[in-house]
């Protein structure tokens, strides 16, 4: 008769080896990170392939910015040059392509295929040539609902701010400064961002628009606002009555109000 300990020892192998082979068929099961050593998912293919729909939009990349994105050698978009990526889920989170050095080195237009990019979060395609062929603003970037910051300055668009840009709710950060020759006609479209932390307007014309202090007034979230250059000419009754705790940095500089811009 085997002795207790025997036994023992015998279940405890026979468990060991079991619990060893179920491991392993796990790790057959889960899904390849595409080659990716520090263990992050790889980027959706779907995702990928709607950033290199926005790469044939470029007509001119002469510094070789977008160099890195092809399907071809290297796949995973987590590694191409201006992507960042969840390391949770591969989802494309940030999309970085500014560079005030290497401005008229990016010319093309901006794809509506960045709508697949449903988790983008951060969009900065500041200082490039990408106004395309219409010189507008695509209406189709309001619709990048989980935007957080989005910087569009100094990309020589023309005519009005599109109002679909109000739909941004999550939005904390929007810059449209020096945009060339774009103007808006109502300011109320930003009561729509509750989360607004920094709007920077610079020498978009505002000429139009009427009481812009009382619509201000309705953001409490702002904490630096940069109205410079706007042609704004009227400063009314609102102004002394601006009630915005949070605000930390105010420039309305280069405007031409008919009265001094009182304080409360």
């Amino acid at each position: 008769m085997l002795r207790p300990a025997v036994v023992m020892l015998v279940l405890l192998v026979i468990t060991c080896c079991f619990f060893l082979a179920t491991h392993a068929q796990q790790q057959q099961s889960q899904p390849s990170t595409g080659g990716n050593t520090t263990g992050s998912p790889s980027c959706l293919p779907h995702e990928r392939d709607a950033l290199l729909t926005f790469k044939r939009g470029i007509t001119s990349d002469q510094t070789g910015l977008l160099n890195s994105w092809r399907q071809e050698g290297e796949p995973n978009c987590r590694r191409w040059s201006g992507v960042r990526c969840s390391n949770r889920t591969g989802h494309v989170h940030e999309l970085r392509l500014s560079c005030a050095k290497f401005k008229a080195y990016l010319v093309g237009e901006i794809s509506p295929s960045l709508l697949a990019l449903k988790h983008l979060k951060h969009l900065d395609l500041s200082h490039k040539e990408l106004a395309g062929p219409t010189g507008r603003l695509p209406e189709f970037l309001g619709s990048l609902k989980s935007l957080k910051y989005l910087n569009l300055s100094y990309i020589n668009f023309h005519g009005d701010v599109p109002p679909q840009l109000g739909n941004l709710s999550n939005l904390q950060s929007l810059d449209l400064s020096d945009m060339g020759a774009a103007s808006s006609t109502d300011l109320s479209r930003l009561t729509r961002l509750p989360s607004i932390q920094y709007l920077n307007l610079n020498r978009v014309n505002l000429s139009t628009v009427g009481d812009w202090p009382h619509v201000i007034n309705m953001i409490p979230s702002l904490r630096a606002l940069h109205l410079s250059g706007c042609s704004l000419a009227i400063a009314n009754q609102s102004m002394p009555h601006l009630n915005l705790t949070d605000l930390v940095e105010l420039d309305a500089s280069v405007n031409s109000f008919n009265h001094p811009m009182a304080s409360s």
